[in-house]
C-alpha cells in the first residue's frame, strides 16, 4: 500500500474533516492540476499533522527531563530561562503550521498555474494569430502545440494534449472540446481567447481579424501588469530595505549598547539572541522576500541554469572554505580561535596584510575576511551571469529586427527560405552567427522543425525559442506569407516593449540597497567610536577589538543576501542578484576602511 493509500485508509474521516474546514482546496486542487483525489490528499495532510504532534511530544517531554537532570546546554537553557514561553508556544504552533500549511499547498500551486498560464497566454494568442492568417485553424493549432516541446509552454502544452484527446479519443468537436477546455482552466485571459474565437466562429465573424485585435489587446494589457508589478516590487523593495536597514539598525544598537555597558546587560539581549538576529532572523527574512518577488513576478517556463551550477558547484564551496580559513579564526572564541589560527596560518597571515595596507585597527579582520571570502568565490558566477545576459540580450534584439527585415524583403516575393538566406550576411549583433547556420542548413535542405531543435539547443531563452518557433510554424505550415510575418514581426516589437518597460521601470530601484548597505555599516563602526570615547571619559574601557569583530560579520552577510535579494526583485533571478552581492559586499569593504577615519573627524 503507497503512503497515499495507508493515509486515506487509516485517517479518511479526518480528511474529510478537513474539507469541511478549508472549503476552498477541492477547487483549488482541480484548478492546480494536482493529480490526487481531494480527500485523499487532506488525508495526507492529517497524518503529517499527527506525526508533527507525536515529534512535538516527543521534543517537549526531553527538554522538560533534560532541564530537570540539569543537562541542558548552557546557551538553550539561558534562552529558556529568559523567555520561558518560547519552547510551549512553538509546542503548540508547530503542529498548527503544518496543518494548515498543508492544506494551503494546493491555493499556492494554484497562484503559481495561473502565473505560468498568464505568461504563456499572449504567446499563445500571437501563435493561435499568426497560424490563422495563413490559413491554420485554432483547433488544429491547438493539436499541433500538444507537438511542442514542454520547454516552450509547460502549462498550455498539457491543456492543449487534453484537447487532441477530447477531439481525437472522445469524438468531441473541435468547437465544444475548445470551451471545455476554456472552462476548465483557471485563466481569465485564456478564458476570454477562446471563448471569444468560438462565439464568433458562431456568430460567422471575422476569425482572423478578432485573434488579432484580441492578440493586441492581451499584449496591451500585458504592458499594464508589467508597470503594476514595478510599483508593487517598488514598494517591496523599499520595506525590505526599511526592515533590512532599520529594524536590523535598532536591534544592533540595542545589542551593541548592551554589549558595551556589561554591567548593567540584560540577559534577553544576550549572544544567543544576537547570534539567532544576525545568523538566523535576518537571511529568514531575506529569504521570504525573495519568495514574495518570487510570487509577484512573472516566470518563464525555461531559463538559462548554467550561473547556478556554477554557483552552488564552485561558489558556495569556494565561501564555505575561504569562511573556514580566512573568518572564522578571528570570531571564535580563545582557544579554539589559536588552534585555528594555527591550522591555518597562511590564510590568517594573508587576512591580516590586507588589514594592515587598509590601515584598520584589530577588531577588523572577522569582517575582511568575510568580505574576501564572499568577493573570491563570486567571481565565478559574476562572471557566467554577465556574459550570459549580454548574449541573450544582444539575441532578442536581433531576433526582432531581422523578422522585420524578413517582412520587408518577403514582399518582393521571394520565398521564405531565400529571404532568411539573404538576410544572413546583414549584421544582427550577436543573432548574427546563429542566422548564419540556419541559413547553411535551410541551404543544405534540412527542414524547418530540425533547424528549430538546432537553435533550441544552442540557445536557452525562452523569449528567443518562442520568437522562432512561431517563425518555424508560420513557414513550415502557414506558408510564411507577408501578412503572417507582418504579425509576427509586429509581436516581436511588442515582446521587446514589454522586457523594455519593464527594465526601465525597476533599473531605479536598484540605488536603495547600496545606500542601506554604506549606513548599515558606518552606523555601527561610528556608534562603536562613539561609546569607547563616551564610556573613557569616565575612564571605563569598552572591548572595541570584541565588538568590531562580533558586529561586523552578520553585517556583511546581510548586505550579500540583500544583493541576491535585489537581484531577484530587479530582474525576477536569484543569479541577477551575484553582481549586486559583490559590489555591495565591496562596497562594505570600502566603507570599512573610510569608516574609522569619518569617525574620529566626526568625534574629535
Amino acid at each position: 500500500m503507497s503512503l497515499t493509500g495507508y493515509a486515506y485508509a487509516m485517517f479518511g474521516w479526518f480528511g474529510k474533516a478537513l474539507l469541511k474546514i478549508f472549503k476552498g482546496t477541492e477547487n483549488d486542487i482541480k484548478s492546480a492540476d494536482m493529480k490526487i483525489y481531494p480527500e485523499a490528499y487532506a488525508s495526507l495532510v492529517a497524518l503529517a499533522f499527527i506525526v508533527s504532534i507525536i515529534i512535538d511530544a516527543l521534543l517537549g517531554v526531553s527538554l522538560f527531563l533534560l532541564n530537570l537532570l540539569e543537562l541542558l546546554p548552557e546557551p538553550i537553557y539561558h534562552v529558556i530561562a529568559s523567555m520561558p514561553f518560547l519552547p510551549i508556544l512553538s509546542l503548540v504552533l508547530f503542529p498548527l503550521l503544518v496543518l494548515v500549511i498543508g492544506m494551503k499547498i494546493p491555493s499556492v500551486l494554484k497562484v503559481n498555474r495561473i502565473a505560468r498560464l498568464d505568461i504563456e497566454v499572449p504567446y499563445l494568442a500571437a501563435y493561435i494569430s499568426v497560424m490563422s492568417t495563413g490559413g491554420i485553424s485554432p483547433y488544429v493549432s491547438f493539436e499541433r502545440l500538444s507537438q511542442a516541446s514542454k520547454k516552450l509552454f509547460s502549462e498550455l502544452r498539457k491543456e492543449a494534449k487534453k484537447f487532441y484527446i477530447m477531439v481525437r479519443g472522445m469524438g468531441m468537436d473541435p468547437l465544444t472540446a475548445i470551451e471545455t477546455s476554456a472552462k476548465n482552466v483557471p485563466s481569465e485571459p485564456y478564458k476570454q481567447l477562446l471563448l471569444g474565437y468560438a462565439a464568433t466562429l458562431k456568430a460567422g465573424g471575422d476569425v482572423v481579424h478578432y485573434l488579432q485585435r484580441q492578440t493586441e489587446m492581451i499584449f496591451k494589457d500585458r504592458i499594464s501588469q508589467v508597470r503594476a508589478t514595478a510599483e508593487r516590487i517598488g514598494i517591496l523593495l523599499e520595506g525590505y530595505m526599511a526592515i533590512t536597514v532599520v529594524l536590523a539598525l535598532t536591534i544592533y544598537s540595542i545589542f551593541l549598547i548592551n554589549k558595551a555597558l556589561a554591567m548593567a546587560s540584560v540577559p534577553m539581549f544576550g549572544d544567543v539572541t544576537f547570534f539567532l538576529f544576525g545568523y538566523l532572523i535576518m537571511p529568514v527574512l531575506s529569504g521570504m522576500f525573495i519568495y514574495l518577488a518570487d510570487l509577484m513576478q512573472p516566470k518563464y517556463p525555461s531559463a538559462d541554469n548554467r550561473a547556478y551550477y556554477v554557483y552552488f558547484g564552485v561558489t558556495l564551496p569556494l565561501t564555505i572554505f575561504l569562511f573556514t580559513t580566512c573568518t572564522l579564526p578571528f570570531m571564535l572564541p580563545p582557544p579554539l580561535s589559536f588552534t585555528f589560527k594555527r591550522m591555518f596560518r597562511p590564510f590568517v597571515t594573508l587576512i591580516e596584510n590586507i588589514c594592515s595596507q587598509m590601515g584598520l585597527p584589530r577588531g577588523y579582520e572577522s569582517g575582511v575576511g568575510l568580505c574576501f571570502a564572499f568577493l573570491v568565490s563570486l567571481i565565478p558566477s559574476v562572471l557566467v551571469e554577465i556574459y550570459i545576459s549580454t548574449i541573450y540580450k544582444g539575441i532578442h534584439t536581433g531576433i526582432t529586427r531581422f523578422l522585420r527585415d524578413l517582412v520587408e524583403v518577403r514582399k518582393t516575393g521571394l520565398a521564405p527560405e531565400k529571404c532568411i538566406f539573404n538576410l544572413s550576411d546583414r549584421d544582427y549583433g550577436r543573432f548574427s552567427k546563429y542566422l548564419r547556420d540556419i541559413a547553411k542548413q535551410i541551404g543544405w535542405g534540412m527542414p524547418m522543425s530540425r533547424v528549430y531543435k538546432d537553435f533550441e539547443k544552442r540557445v536557452r531563452s525562452w523569449l528567443a525559442r518562442i520568437t522562432m518557433f512561431l517563425l518555424v510554424e508560420s513557414i513550415e505550415v502557414g506558408g510564411g506569407t507577408p501578412e503572417t510575418l507582418e504579425n509576427l514581426a509586429s509581436f516581436a516589437e511588442m515582446i521587446e516593449l514589454v522586457e523594455k518597460e519593464k527594465t526601465r521601470m525597476l533599473r531605479p530601484l536598484i540605488f536603495i540597497p547600496y545606500l542601506g548597505s554604506i549606513i548599515m555599516v558606518s552606523i555601527i563602526l561610528v556608534l562603536i567610536s562613539f561609546l569607547n570615547s563616551i564610556m573613557s571619559i569616565a575612564r571605563i574601557s569598552i572591548p572595541v577589538e570584541l565588538l568590531t569583530s562580533r558586529f561586523l560579520p552578520p553585517i556583511i552577510l546581510n548586505s550579500y543576501l540583500t544583493g541576491l535579494t535585489a537581484g531577484k526583485i530587479s530582474s525576477e533571478k536569484v543569479s541577477a542578484g551575484f553582481k549586486h552581492a559583490f559590489l555591495l559586499v565591496l562596497v562594505d569593504l570600502i566603507a570599512m576602511w573610510a569608516t574609522p577615519m569619518i569617525a574620529i573627524k566626526l568625534i574629535f
